[in-house]
Formats: structure tokens, sequence, C-alpha cells
């Protein structure tokens, strides 16, 4: 079998959670998220990773999907402040991992210490502290998205540019892969989409910037992050952002880097799949990772930290049966199942996951995401007002990037703005 856990051991966890009376009714496990959790854990190469569990327990599994996130936390955590739900278990993003949101959800603790998961220090450390609330845990990383910068290995042969060791060099490269070819067609030295702050982040983390520290303390507009932002605001000047940057969609970037209309991206490593489908892209198998390379008085003193984001699995309080809740968590989160979902296009949070051959197959640059991963972290911390904080952040950078503002005037503003809703 290709996925999950044996049925010997997950129903010997079942036994040991006393949950037999449970386990021998037919009602369904009703199991909450996007469309695309569903395809990740039943569909593709890595076959059904739910089928071992819905064997050893008997259950089916009905799944409840929507294809827009804010709909989705909107009736989650309205579901979840019930008296009683009828979903089991849910997918919820890092974004809304808050501490007033993870009270909803189950201390997950006592049940680990009863039924533990499998090699649990296997996951990402970046992924596991941000689903805590008041010392619990409350949540399983599930699928993650890490950042990271994105070449066209063709252009930079084209313009003779080498891969970039600094900050420095990085914005020298993008400078001379912005050109105009002799047909006309104009090539943009970097493309992204500028309505996440994660995609900020990931050049100002090269100069250690930040936002926001982990323990919440607003840097915005301290030097590091000051100088990131006017880092993005002389490449859109010179030209080497296209024009239309504050609009462009993902959809977009994407077709601009199969097109070779831009040379350098900000995007999870999971966008190399579409970015070198062979039916969609002019420049299949040369869309590469670049190491994101920190400045060059930085160097050997700071880590580079990705950026983040990602889905954990988490359990309502108000759920009807979370012993039966907890054992498909579980069963989700074995590392049969992780590598299983990691074939059928999920990103994984596991770091062994990578290493394994089947993945490694599938996916050349497994060994780059794997290192990315155990290195990243969050966006922005956890508080209760922190999309607000999130929206404010990255207004303001725009403003800054197209010229509205100075870099320092802006970051200012931000920490001003951020800094009374620490407090609400």
């Amino acid at each position: 079998m290709a996925s999950g856990i044996s049925r010997r051991t997950l129903l010997g966890a079942a036994a040991g959670l006393g949950c037999w009376p449970a386990f021998a009714q037919s009602s369904a496990l009703t199991v909450f998220g996007h469309k695309v959790h569903q395809a990740a854990a039943t569909t593709g190469p890595g076959g059904d990773a739910t089928a071992p569990w819905r064997q050893a327990t008997g259950r089916t599994i009905e799944w409840v999907t929507l294809g827009d996130n804010n709909a989705i936390h909107e009736r989650l955590l309205r579901e979840a402040s019930l008296a009683q739900t009828s979903l089991d278990a849910a997918y919820l993003v890092n974004g809304r991992a808050v501490p007033r949101n993870l009270r909803l959800f189950e201390p997950l603790d006592p049940l680990m210490a009863t039924a533990p998961i499998d090699r649990f220090d296997d996951f990402a450390k970046g992924l596991v502290e941000p689903l805590k609330a008041d010392g619990a845990l409350h949540g399983v990383p599930v699928r993650h998205a890490t950042n990271t910068l994105i070449y066209n290995e063709a252009i930079f042969e084209e313009r003779g540019v080498a891969l970039p060791t600094t900050l420095e060099e990085l914005a020298e490269a993008l400078r001379k892969l912005t050109f105009r070819r002799p047909d006309g067609s104009q090539v943009y030295g970097l493309a992204f989409t500028p309505v996440f702050a994660s995609n900020f982040l990931t050049i100002a983390r090269c100069l250690n910037g930040d936002y926001m520290t982990t323990d919440g303390r607003i840097v915005a507009a301290e030097p590091p992050m000051v100088k990131a932002i006017g880092l993005f605001a002389d490449l859109f000047k010179s030209g080497v952002l296209p024009r239309n940057t504050p609009t462009l969609s993902n959809e977009e970037v994407t077709s601009w880097m199969q097109q070779g209309r831009a040379a350098v991206t900000i995007n999870p490593f999971a966008r190399l799949t579409s970015f070198n489908d062979p039916k969609q892209s002019k420049f299949p198998g040369r869309l590469k990772p670049m190491p994101v390379p920190m400045a060059a008085d930085l160097i050997g003193k700071v880590a580079y930290a990705p950026t983040v984001e990602y889905w954990s699995l988490v359990i309502p309080k108000n759920a009807r049966d979370k012993a039966l809740s907890w054992s498909f968590v579980r069963a989700l989160s074995a590392p049969e199942a992780t590598l299983a979902m990691a074939l059928n296009g999920n990103g994984p949070p596991r770091i062994s996951t990578y290493a394994e051959p089947k993945l490694k197959a599938m996916s050349p640059y497994s060994a780059d995401e794997a290192k990315a991963l155990a290195a990243a972290r969050i966006h922005l911390p956890a508080f209760d007002e922190q999309a607000r904080a999130h929206d404010i952040f990255v207004e303001e950078s725009q403003a800054a990037m197209i010229g509205l503002k100075p870099a320092d005037a802006a970051m200012a503003s931000a920490a001003a703005r951020v800094a009374p809703l620490l407090k609400t």
C-alpha cells in the first residue's frame, strides 16, 4: 500500500484511546477545508492517503470543501464557537492560528501523550511553535509553501549573468537581467505579487530585516527593513520591476515566468512544477530555485530564514468524537501518509520526506526545499489582530515601493499603525 499507517498500528492506538464504541459506528467523519486539501489527501501518484484509516476504522470520510480561504475560516470559526459542531477535523491556515482562534480547538498534548504521532520531532520547528497557545499545542502541520527565489537559467545564460552569492550581487544581476529583446518584447529582472508580506520579507531577511520579531516586537522602522524597502523602491524606479507590479496576480507571474518575460520571481518551491510544465512553459526544466543570498556583511554571521505559509489539522473543542478525530489526524500525519500526499503535490511538513527516493525522483529540488523548510519561519508572529497588521505592512511597503513615500517614512507609519493592534 502506498500511503497511510498500518491497520495494526492504527487499531492499537484506537484501543489505547478507549474509542472502540465510536469506531463501531457507521457514521462518516466530517473533514472541512479547501478543495486542494481533499485532492492532496486522496488523489494522485501517491494514492489515497486516507484509505488505511478508513479500512482500519470502518468509517467513511465526508469532505466539506470550499474554494475561498476567507469563507473557509469564517465558517470554521463560527462552527467552532457553537455548543457542538458536525465538523470532526479541519484545516487551519497559519495566518488564522492566533491565540483566540487556537483556543477554540482541542489541546493536543493529552492526546499526543496517549497516542503520539510517529517521529513528531521530524516536523519543521518553524511550523510547530506558532500552533501553541497557553503552552499547549493546538494543531499539526500538514501542508506548507516555503518561499524562495526562482530564476530562469536560460535568461541568465543569455545575459551572461552568474548566480549571485550576496544580496548586492543579486541587485546588480536583476538590473542586467532587465532588457528589451530584438523583437521588442520586454524582460524584467524581477516579478512578484506584492499583496503578501512574505514576498517583501523574502528580500528583507537577506538584510536581517523583519516587520516584527517572533516575540511580537515591531522592527519595521529599524534600518534593515527600511533598507530592504528602499531596495524595492529603487528596483521599481529603475524598471527592474514591471510598472504594473501593484496589480500583478499569481497567475500573471506564473505566465511571465513560463514565457520568459521575467528572469526571477519570489515564489514558493511548489510553483516550480507549473513553471516548468512542458505544456505551458517555453523553458521546461530551466526554471530553478536559487539559494537566497545574504547581504555581504552578514554572511557567516546571520542565517537566512525563508518565509513560510502553511496549513494545519485541528480538532474543534466542540467536536463529537475527539478520539476518532485524533486517530484521523495521526493517520494523515504519519510518515507514510505525508509521503503519499507529497507525491500528490502537497508540501510535506516533515523534513525526512524530502529524502524519500520517490519524491526525489519527482522533484529534483527536494534537497533545496528541505534545507529551506528547516530554517523557515512565518512572516508575522501570532496575535489576534495579525491579519490587520499584515495589511498595514503591505500597504505601507507598496506605497514606498512605487514612490508615494520614502521608505523610512512608510515603515515608521507602519510601526505606528500596528502598535495599537498589539494592545487590543
